[in-house]
């Protein structure tokens, strides 16, 4: 009897665990929302329309799989560049293409939907990268009727690039027209005229279900907001009436990573007589010596600092990192948390540039920083890159690679 109890306890405990994460219900605004701070963001133009078609950059390399086809979505990614590339919608067949770019736009990846998914009969209508799993997710959308392609249309796909597997799929008819990726779910719509109609809520890395909500009309756009530390997803249908609903179970932001300070590019060298420390493998004179971190040279010191202690210190220069006393390491930094403004790092490993800038002929790379990284709250604009100086010698960031805040 007790391991009856103990099974039943136990299944209504996971049973519990899995309806945690749903969505749930709290506003319909009906056809009256232009007062709301709804952006449409995720259409084009604001309009609403089932394919989405969106172009932020024109002069990516076609390779050779894409000739004939159509550019209709290029969007920034942080590895570099997506490219979606089909026939025209006026041809009487199907073939889609998803070429990946690096930052410099050269093509690193090449994936045939159609061959993928093993389907030449539906219509890829939303495409998606997500950054956090380097997975492609796209849908195979029916043309029209379900009925049209025996019900066995209107699937999500999630695709690794690297293994050139897939990860995971729905079931039939759970997704057509947009969906929208965040933090741990997917969510996204099925509708056509008289046919059921459904909203759901799946897990981004497994694909599992968590909410499938009926709908009166078709779904035709959707948009994830935060505030206050809640998700809320606005629904707009085909009669333009708009819901909202809480994300329940969504993650919320930890108060200690909300306050806690970020990270600040700060330059260091050596104060040492003898003009230079070394960096070792380890915080220990033990350590073995990889480099040496020099003094400064017209004003610049000759490396990164990465985690500040009371006697040791890590440190890069160039693409070592290691160990170098404290004691003996000067720092400068361009940022003093008083600026208006703050130029932050917009790539996971952003580069920053000496003395002249990425198009001279010796290309001087200083060093890398990740993303999210304050550069400076002081800085000017030269060319196409942003300029931070010290009294003799600059470091330069491409504008594409950096944002400001």
């Amino acid at each position: 009897m007790k391991k009856i109890l103990f099974c039943f306890m136990a299944s209504l405990l996971s049973l519990g665990a899995v309806q945690a994460q749903r969505l749930v219900a709290f506003n319909r605004f009906g056809t009256n929302w232009a007062s709301t701070d709804v952006s449409t963001k995720n259409k084009p133009n604001g309009y609403m329309y089932r394919l989405r078609v969106d172009k932020k950059c024109d002069d990516l390399p076609q390779v050779p799989e894409t000739q004939g086809l159509e550019l209709f979505i290029s969007e920034p990614i942080d590895i570099g560049w997506l490219a979606f590339y089909r026939l025209p919608t006026s041809a009487n067949e199907y073939n889609f293409v998803v070429v990946l770019y690096n930052h410099d736009k050269q093509p690193t990846a090449t994936i045939n939907l159609c061959d993928v998914s093993n389907n030449r009969y539906c219509e890829v209508q939303d495409v998606r990268w997500d950054a956090d799993n380097h997975n492609l997710l796209f849908n195979m959308a029916c043309p029209s009727y379900a009925s049209g392609v025996n019900g066995k249309g209107s699937k999500l796909y999630s695709y690794n690039v690297e293994s050139g597997r897939i990860v995971w799929e729905t079931d039939y008819l759970v997704s057509n027209d947009i969906f929208i990726l965040d933090r741990h779910f997917v969510f996204c719509s099925y509708g056509f005229t008289s046919e059921k109609k459904f909203l759901f809520m799946l897990d981004k890395q497994t694909g599992q279900m968590y909410s499938k909500i009926p709908m009166v009309y078709k779904v035709e756009y959707m948009e994830l907001q935060e505030k206050n530390g809640r998700e809320y997803l606005y629904v707009v249908d085909y009669n333009n009436n708009l819901y909202a609903y809480t994300v329940v179970g969504g993650v919320k932001k930890p108060a200690a990573a909300a306050s806690a300070e970020p990270e600040v590019l700060t330059v260091v060298y050596a104060t040492s007589n003898d003009g230079f420390l070394n960096v070792r493998s380890q915080p220990s004179t033990n350590g073995e010596i990889l480099a040496k971190l020099w003094m400064q040279s017209h004003g610049m010191g000759s490396g990164v600092l990465r985690e500040k202690g009371e006697k040791w210190s890590k440190v890069s220069v160039g693409d070592v990192t290691g160990w170098v006393f404290t004691k003996y390491m000067g720092s400068q930094t361009w940022y003093d948390g008083k600026g208006g403004q703050k130029l932050v790092a917009a790539r996971d490993h952003t580069p920053l540039y000496g003395e002249n800038y990425a198009d001279a002929d010796d290309y001087p790379l200083f060093a890398t920083v990740k993303k999210g990284t304050i550069l400076g709250d002081h800085f000017e604009e030269y060319q196409g890159y942003y300029l931070l100086k010290t009294a003799h010698d600059n470091l330069y960031i491409k504008k594409e690679d950096a944002i400001i805040k």
